[in-house]
């Protein structure tokens, strides 16, 4: 439940962004609606700008706040996503990718079954319906298909890279101490206070967790795995008193009412070459395929017939939040 918020407006947002330049249809201007750039003929306009920003604000968790006069390098680099976005949605179509309502599917009832009530609850807060987002989604897994055609060409790194870059990064291997935590969050003080006092007369916590936690990992006995300390959040910093077994006292937060226990840890470490080698595969194949993909998708820009309207991009204001 801690940082869950957060995540649903990330994994909405991440899908969503999409949407804005995904319509293919040319638009005309209408009242305020002014075009600020072209991409073979189809029209990005300062509506689309607005939305694409107000919901990047949404998603942060911030609240919409009255027009300011916003920097131009943030605008430009914006209406730049917006752009590359609508010229890999035409380049996927041109290669005739699909996306089937099935695979769409398939998606949507995995977030709404992961995520619940509060799936809905922040599309809301970003304004969005659950048709805009599957739309969205429907897109955003088009261009996905594209650039794994197009990245999977990228060659294997090779074990000398990876132990070059094991020695050369070092400090990047030093584990902090870990602690393996489970929790019991409930709605009331005085429904935590029973459960504590359940807890000293001997009552499983786990089972009490899966009885009455209203947190998801409830159902798993409150367990929520092992948390290095530099990552533990204002809730479970008492674990750091506690010794492997205790309970900690009942802690506050905007999800109710928590109880943690130590249930094990992890003593500070360096992580050695063998365990570390696949992260470290994994990181330089993705900047590789990142370097790939950004001359690539330049190469498309290139070739494809961009016209931006810097002057009246200028003029566009967009919301800032407080």
């Amino acid at each position: 439940m801690i940082v869950r918020s957060a995540a649903i407006r990330v994994f909405i947002f991440a899908w969503f962004c999409l949407f804005l330049t995904s319509c293919g249809r040319k638009q005309e201007v209408f009242h305020d609606n002014k075009i600020i750039a072209k991409v073979d003929g189809v029209e990005i306009t300062d509506k689309d700008l607005k939305q694409y920003y107000q919901t990047l604000v949404r998603a942060g968790g911030q609240k919409d706040s009255v027009v300011y006069d916003v920097d131009e390098t943030l605008k430009k680099a914006l209406l730049e996503k917006l752009i590359e976005k609508k010229v890999l949605l035409m380049e996927a179509a041109k290669e005739g990718i699909h996306v089937g309502s099935g695979e769409v599917d398939r998606v949507v009832n995995t977030a709404l079954r992961d995520y619940g009530k509060s799936f809905s609850a922040h599309l809301t807060t970003l304004h969005l319906s659950l048709k805009m987002w599957r739309s969205a989604l429907r897109h955003n897994m088009m261009i996905e298909k594209l650039v794994k055609k197009r990245l999977s060409s990228v060659k294997d790194v090779s074990d000398e890279e990876i132990k070059e870059y094991y020695q050369n990064h070092r400090d990047a291997f030093l584990l902090p101490q870990q602690y393996r935590l489970a929790q019991i969050v409930v709605p009331t003080k005085k429904m935590a206070e029973e459960i504590q006092s359940s807890l000293r007369q001997g009552k499983d916590f786990s089972e009490l967790a899966k009885r009455y936690s209203i947190s998801p990992d409830g159902k798993q006995g409150g367990e929520l795995g092992y948390w290095r300390e530099d990552y533990l959040p204002a809730e479970f910093e008492e674990v750091r008193k506690l010794k492997v077994g205790e309970t900690g006292m009942i802690t506050h937060s905007p999800y109710g009412y928590h109880i943690v226990k130590l249930l094990g840890i992890r003593p500070a470490r360096t992580i050695s070459l063998k365990e570390a080698g696949p992260q470290i595969a994994r990181k330089l194949q993705q900047v590789r395929r990142e370097r790939k993909r950004v001359a690539w998708v330049d190469e498309l820009k290139k070739s494809s017939n961009i016209i931006r309207y810097y002057d009246i991009l200028q003029s566009v204001k967009l919301p800032r939040a407080r």
